[in-house]
C-alpha cells in the first residue's frame, strides 16, 4: 500500500507542476475548450437547458464538474459558478488521472495469471506506464472528455471482471454520458459476462480443468455443443444464467437504443461533420499507432524472424489477407476536412507527410499493418479465440464509423489490448516508461516553447495531440 501511495503522490505532484506550467502560458480556453468551458459554466450556474450545438458528446463532463466542484464552493461558502473557472474545470481531470492510475493498477493485477499477480512492483510499473500514455496524459491539463470517459470505462471493466455486474452497468451509463461510443464497451462487458457463464458451465460439468478463456476455444465449443445436444435442458439453464448475468447491461443497451431513436442518431450537436461512415482503414491506423506506443513488446529480432517464417509457410493466406486490405484501403479511405484544416494537431502532420505524400504509401504500409496485427494476436493468444473475436468486433464497431483520423479514439481500445497482454518484464517496462516520458516531454516542450501564429489570429497557436 505504501508503494501505491508513493507512486500516486509522485504522479499527483508531477501532474500538478505541469498543470501549473500549462495554466501559466495558456489560461484561456484553447481548442475544443472554447465550447466545453462555457458549457461547463452553464451547468455550474444550474442552467441545464443550454447546449452549444458544436458539442457532439453527452453532458457527462459538465455534470461531473458540478459534482466535483460543489464541495469546493461549499467550503469557500460561495456560489458554484464562482469556482467554475477554466483552471478549476481543467483541474477536475487531474483527479480522473489519479483514478485512472489506481484502476490500471487494479486491472493489471486482475487480468494476469495467478503466478503473476504477486509481482506488485511490475504491476505498479505497468500502471504507471499506462497512466503516462502520451495521448491521454496530455489531456490531463485541459477540459476535455477523455480522462473522465476513460476513467468510467475502466471502472466498468474492473467491476465487470469482479462480477459486480449491476454496478458495472450503472457505471457504463455514466461512461456513455461522457462519450456515446462507450456503449461498445458495455457490449464488451456483455461478452465477458457470457464467457464467465460458459466457463462455469464447463467447470461444473468437469469437462475442463482450466479457465475457459485459457483453453483452445474450438475444443471448448465442441464440448458445449455436445452437452447441449445430450441434454436440451442444459441449454436452457445456460441461456438463463447468461441472461441473469447480462440483464443490467441489456437494460443499458435498451435505454441507449431509445436515446438513438429519439435523437435520430448517436451524435448530439454538430452532426454535419460527425456522420458515420465505413472507414475500415481506421483500424489499420489504430494498429500502427498502438504498435508505435508498444514497440518494445512487438519488435525484436526473434519476433520479426517468427513473423517472416509464418508468412513464408502461409504465402496464400498472406496474399489473400493483403488483397483484402488493399481493397479496404482503396475503397474505404476517408479524408475528413478537419484532419487537414487545423495544423495544430499532430494528426495533421502524420496525414500530410505520410498518407498524403504519395498514393502508394497507403498500400506500402499494409505489410506493416499485418505485422502489427500478427504481433497483437500473438501477445493476446492466451485469452482464447472467443475473447479475440469479441475484441475485433468491438474494435470494428468503435473505430470503423469514425471518419476523422484522431488519436484520441484509440485510447480505450489501446488500454484493453495492452492490459490483456502478458505482464511484461521490468526491463521492458522501464524502456517503455522512458519512451513515454520522452514523448510527453516533447509534447510539453512543443506546446509551451514552440507557439506559432496564424495570419488572422492575434493569439498564439500551439501544437497538441
Amino acid at each position: 500500500m505504501f508503494a501505491v501511495f508513493l507512486v500516486t503522490s509522485i504522479i499527483l505532484a508531477t501532474s500538478t507542476i505541469l498543470f501549473s506550467i500549462f495554466q501559466s502560458i495558456q489560461n484561456d480556453p484553447y481548442m475544443d475548450e472554447v465550447f466545453h468551458v462555457p458549457q461547463g459554466r452553464h451547468y455550474c450556474h444550474h442552467n441545464f437547458t443550454h447546449w452549444d450545438p458544436m458539442i457532439t458528446t453527452l453532458p457527462g463532463l459538465y455534470l461531473s464538474s458540478v459534482v466535483i466542484l460543489s464541495p469546493l464552493a461549499w467550503v469557500k461558502q460561495v456560489d458554484l459558478l464562482s469556482v467554475c473557472s477554466t483552471q478549476n474545470l481543467r483541474a477536475c481531470n487531474i483527479l480522473f488521472n489519479l483514478g485512472n492510475f489506481l484502476l490500471l493498477y487494479q486491472l493489471s493485477r486482475r487480468l494476469q495469471d495467478r503466478k503473476d499477480r504477486h509481482k506488485k512492483v511490475q504491476h505498479l510499473m505497468n500502471a504507471c506506464v499506462l497512466t503516462l500514455f502520451p495521448v491521454l496524459y496530455f489531456f490531463t491539463w485541459f477540459y476535455y472528455t477523455d480522462p473522465g470517459s476513460t476513467f468510467f470505462t475502466l471502472l466498468m471493466y474492473s467491476l465487470c471482471l469482479g462480477q459486480k455486474h449491476f454496478l458495472a452497468a450503472l457505471i457504463g451509463c455514466i461512461a456513455i454520458v461522457f462519450r456515446q461510443t462507450n456503449v461498445i464497451w458495455v457490449l464488451f462487458c456483455v461478452a465477458i459476462a457470457k464467457i464467465e457463464v460458459l466457463e462455469q458451465f464447463l467447470k461444473s460439468k468437469k469437462l475442463v480443468r482450466e479457465n475457459f478463456h485459457s483453453l483452445e476455444d474450438l475444443h471448448a465449443f465442441k464440448l458445449i455443443v455436445k452437452a447441449v445436444f445430450e441434454s436440451p435442458s442444459t441449454c436452457l439453464t445456460v441461456i438463463k444464467d447468461i441472461i441473469c448475468k447480462v440483464f443490467w447491461y441489456l437494460c443499458v443497451l435498451l435505454a441507449f437504443a431509445v436515446f438513438v431513436y429519439l435523437n435520430e442518431g448517436i451524435v448530439v450537436g454538430d452532426r454535419k461533420h460527425h456522420q458515420a461512415v465505413l472507414n475500415f482503414p481506421q483500424v489499420f491506423y489504430f494498429l500502427a499507432a498502438s504498435a508505435v506506443f508498444s514497440f518494445v513488446h512487438l519488435i525484436s529480432p526473434m519476433k520479426i524472424k517468427i513473423f517472416l517464417c509464418v508468412v513464408l509457410k502461409n504465402p496464400v493466406k498472406f496474399l489473400l489477407f493483403t488483397s483484402v486490405m488493399v481493397y479496404l484501403v482503396r475503397t474505404f479511405t476517408y479524408e475528413h476536412k478537419y484532419t487537414l484544416s487545423d495544423n495544430r494537431h499532430y494528426t495533421f502532420y502524420v496525414w500530410s507527410y505520410i498518407y498524403r505524400r504519395h498514393d502508394m504509401v497507403r498500400y506500402a504500409l499494409i505489410p506493416g499493418y499485418i505485422f502489427c496485427l500478427y504481433q497483437f494476436y500473438s501477445l493476446t493468444i492466451h485469452k482464447g479465440l472467443l475473447w479475440r473475436v469479441t475484441m475485433i468486433i468491438c474494435l470494428l464497431a468503435v473505430l470503423v464509423p469514425q471518419a476523422l483520423f484522431e488519436f484520441r479514439y484509440y485510447i480505450v481500445p489501446f488500454y484493453i489490448v495492452r492490459l490483456n497482454m502478458r505482464l511484461p518484464c521490468s526491463k521492458l517496462l522501464f524502456v517503455e516508461l522512458l519512451f513515454y516520458v520522452l514523448i510527453n516531454a516533447f509534447t510539453v516542450y512543443m506546446f509551451v516553447k514552440r507557439p506559432f501564429f496564424w495570419p488572422n489570429e492575434a493569439s498564439p497557436q500551439r501544437f497538441m495531440w
